[in-house]
């Protein structure tokens, strides 16, 4: 009797687990196949820097850049190519110089890019297409060549010669206009 007792304990187990709610499904949102891509860093050829930065950081130009592929979906720049976690935007301002940002989403879908052109700005209702950026040095000592970017939406405009908010954080004098080149890619992908 113990035996056919246990036997019968052990059916309302499994039959409880049939019965249970099915665990919800991912959404699209959720599911981040983990891929580990390389890719070509965007580089200022005239200075010898590399695009970098992660969300919640103005974009700047290092010596090393990043290096984990880019996602053009959208009109947008994103970091790295799979599970994208940083978005290059323009932030919008009063000057011809724009602030470029990282930021978590995308906002700005008029970039025009691909492997092995320069990076521009497609034209919206308060800029012309440009492609064209400014790079200044920080207004503070760093240990390693840094310089903070800038969407430059007047191609023909003087370089700044005074600071305002939007330049806020630079050495002026240091300002120097600059093209960013996407190399070719490499196509070098690993899943994790």
């Amino acid at each position: 009797m113990k035996s056919s007792f246990t036997a019968f304990a052990a059916l309302l187990s499994l039959a409880s687990l049939v019965n249970a709610a099915p665990a919800p499904a991912p959404t699209a949102g959720d599911v981040c196949i983990q891929v580990i891509s390389t890719g070509p860093p965007i580089i200022s050829p005239t200075l010898g820097l590399q695009l970098t930065g992660s969300a919640g950081t103005q974009a700047t130009l290092q010596k090393t850049g990043l290096t984990q592929g880019w996602n053009f979906n959208n009109g947008g720049l994103g970091s790295p190519k799979y599970c994208t976690k940083a978005w290059l935007n323009i932030q919008p301002g009063a000057y011809p110089w724009k602030k470029l940002v990282w930021e978590a989403t995308q906002k700005t879908t008029t970039w025009k890019t691909g492997y092995d052109v320069n990076l521009a700005a497609g034209a919206t209702s308060t800029y012309n297409a440009t492609s064209t950026f400014l790079a200044c040095s920080p207004n503070y000592e760093t240990f390693a060549p840094e310089m903070f970017l800038f969407l430059l939406t007047d191609e023909n405009v003087t370089i700044p010669v005074v600071n305002d908010e939007t330049l806020s954080n630079v050495n002026i004098k240091t300002c120097v206009k600059t093209k960013l080149h996407i190399p070719p890619d490499t196509i070098a992908t690993v899943a994790a």
